[in-house]
């Protein structure tokens, strides 16, 4: 566990330390949500190679830790990267929806019912192609892992999901901002 905090750590400071010359001052504006920060090349090359050794830390204890093979790991790493992908996709797809959402609720000058109405239904749909994204991902890794080992694997990639979360708060760091899609388990 102390690995995983560390690992997340090393990322949400390679974020934080990459991006504080990028950050704008308090009286210039923010940049909207999605966007990311411009960094010059060499700031943006070592954020790069920070987020790289910080995955492959993460790969290397989740080896350890779920009790996988060479062998299933090389399963699991297009398995790992085609499921991540899509769940990020599901996510930005459900923050932009609730942030749609919000607006229409408070517009109280033209309360858009119908709207209001199709939003809470998109949510909904998102949630279960989430939920269904869940069921097939666990099915791809029962091909190749034991019961106990996606259960591990499961509880680590939430662990390092939540850590990872806690610390981009701590950063003032967007969900955006960072690798959504990209990153090892």
């Amino acid at each position: 566990m102390s690995r995983v905090v560390a690992c997340a750590l090393v990322l949400a400071l390679s974020t934080s330390a990459a991006g504080a010359q990028a950050r704008p001052r308090r009286d210039t504006p923010r940049p909207r949500a999605g966007m990311s920060r411009q960094l010059p090349g060499a700031q943006q090359g070592n954020r790069q190679q920070l987020q790289r050794q910080v995955q492959r830390m993460v790969w290397q204890l989740t080896q350890r830790r779920v009790g996988l093979s060479d062998a299933q790991m090389n399963q699991l790493a297009p398995v790992h990267q085609r499921y991540q992908a899509q769940r990020a996709s599901i996510l930005r797809n459900e923050r932009q929806t609730r942030l749609a959402l919000r607006d229409a609720m408070r517009d109280t000058a033209r309360t858009d019912q119908d709207r209001i109405s199709g939003y809470l239904d998109r949510l909904v749909q998102l949630q279960r192609q989430r939920a269904d994204l869940v069921e097939q991902e666990q099915k791809e890794l029962g091909r190749f892992m034991t019961p106990l080992q996606r259960a591990r694997y499961t509880a680590l990639q939430e662990q390092v999901r939540r850590r990872v979360e806690q610390l981009r708060r701590q950063n003032g760091v967007g969900p955006d901002s960072a690798t959504d899609g990209e990153s090892r388990p």
